[in-house]
């Protein structure tokens, strides 16, 4: 059987006989050529801060459930009740989606900025899609389930220099915490109290399923962050003048 590859050709996660020789950084002192420099930290910082509270949205939705499914049916039942977890559990929502979008934009601008490092440090690594799926891959239906583990995990295994395990984990409990958040906002929309009762049951899923991804996506941004410092040596020191 033939080679795919030609004869003495790197395979495209092998590394090249010299590195190749980029442009460096104009006005950047002390930057040697070819030294992209990492996203800032206060980015990844960002990103995982908000992950966290995208989880602790979703407990504090959680712990509210039975109360608010109680409520509900002692109201179909004619009870007289006070409905304040009601408004307390509609203001969380509000407020779990407005995190959620500031959310997934820090991370995707850090994840862009994470591509675009990863490309200039190792230009001979192949990743599976092209960097508008960045932006696109997390908002297209159908390819939004599998395009964004793809590029995080190009822009992971591009920054380490090396493939590595560890994200299916994390990408499972994204969706799977997603799926569930989704199913009890319109499960909440149901004029069925038949229903209702189903969601402390989602609303638990959720908040534990996003728990677990935030811990893991805090454990990706960190490898990627270090993995930037690794491969951009630090600034030349300028000349004394003392």
């Amino acid at each position: 059987m033939s080679s795919p590859h030609p004869a003495g050709a790197p395979s495209p996660h092998s590394f090249p006989a010299a590195a190749p020789v980029l442009a460096g950084h104009a006005g950047v002192p002390g930057t040697p050529a070819g030294s992209p420099r990492p996203v800032p930290r206060g980015l990844g910082v960002a990103s995982v801060a908000l992950a966290a509270a995208v989880a602790g949205g979703a407990v504090v939705q959680a712990a509210l459930a039975v109360p608010v499914v109680s409520t509900l049916h002692d109201l179909v039942r004619g009870r007289s009740v006070s409905t304040a977890v009601l408004a307390a559990y509609d203001t969380v929502a509000l407020l779990f989606g407005v995190v959620q979008l500031a959310a997934g934009i820090v991370t995707v601008v850090w994840l862009w900025r994470a591509r675009r490092f990863a490309e200039a440090a190792t230009p001979w690594w192949s990743h599976a899609r092209s960097r508008v799926w960045v932006w696109l891959g997390w908002i297209v239906p159908v390819v939004s389930l599998w395009f964004p583990l793809q590029v995080v995990r190009d822009v992971r295994a591009a920054t380490l220099r090396t493939e590595r395990r560890g994200l299916g984990g994390w990408w499972a409990a994204w969706l799977v915490g997603g799926f569930a958040a989704n199913a009890g906002g319109r499960l909440m929309r149901s004029d069925s109290p038949d229903v209702w009762s189903a969601l402390p049951v989602l609303d638990a899923v959720a908040a534990v399923a996003l728990v677990v991804a935030a811990v893991l996506w805090a454990r990706v941004v960190r490898e990627v962050g270090d993995g930037q410092r690794a491969v951009a040596p630090a600034p030349v020191a300028g000349p004394s003048w003392s």
